[in-house]
């Protein structure tokens, strides 16, 4: 899957006050299969563009092709699909449901098929060393695992893109260290594109390719 941004641009209107720019005439390609490291102070917009790419949020002006389509130019229904067809997410925070197994987590994203995904859904958490947590709660869970189940569910549709938002921010340099060669053996066994957004200069090293944000614009 192959990513390009055509000067984007996003601001918010604030009342009383001129609008805030995020982002000023962004323009990259991401090829697939790459692993690329957004990187730069915080509150440059890193966020806002992998959320931009990711399809989460649509763009003040611009365009983003993915594989040669326009997908702004269409409806919100087109970007779910895409989204839950070939995107996988990751963030700072796992966003576990509380009330739900391990297992359970993990097949959220594909629900309605959860029992032809079961088998594939315990291959993923056995590589990443949870299968025998599986049937646990993430309250009983460290901080690494409710990350590394975090990882598993966004691999559950083989995404041909990953974006992962500061995934080792809230952890332990050990178990974020644990958590980088996960994302990067995953990526590298599905055949994935990586983006991540990190403050990690040793993180951002292992990127084929690293992109500095600073102030909405691409140094």
């Amino acid at each position: 899957m192959n990513i390009k941004a055509e000067n984007l641009n996003k601001q918010y209107a604030k009342k009383n006050s001129a609008d805030v720019k995020i982002l000023k005439n962004i323009n990259l390609e991401i090829k697939s299969g790459q692993k690329v490291a957004l990187i730069g102070p915080s509150g440059a917009g890193k966020s806002t563009l992998m959320h931009i790419l990711g399809l989460m949020d649509r763009p003040t002006s611009g365009k983003v092709y993915i594989d040669g389509i326009d997908c702004f130019d269409r409806d919100d229904k087109y970007l779910r699909v895409i989204r839950r067809d070939y995107i996988g997410f990751v963030f700072q925070f796992h966003y576990l449901m509380s009330d739900f197994t391990v297992l359970e987590n993990i097949l959220i994203p594909v629900w309605k098929d959860k029992k032809s995904k079961l088998k594939q859904a315990q291959d993923i958490l056995s590589k990443a060393g949870l299968l025998h947590r599986q049937d646990h709660y993430p309250s009983e869970l460290s901080g690494g695992e409710q990350q590394r189940a975090a990882i598993v569910r966004a691999l559950i549709n083989n995404p041909r893109i990953i974006f992962a938002d500061e995934p080792t921010g809230n952890l332990d340099r050990q178990t974020g260290l644990e958590i980088e060669n996960l994302l990067f053996d995953i990526a590298a066994d599905i055949g994935a594109a990586l983006v991540l957004v990190t403050h990690d200069e040793s993180l951002a090293k292992r990127a084929d390719r690293v992109i500095k944000i600073v102030d909405g614009c691409i140094l």
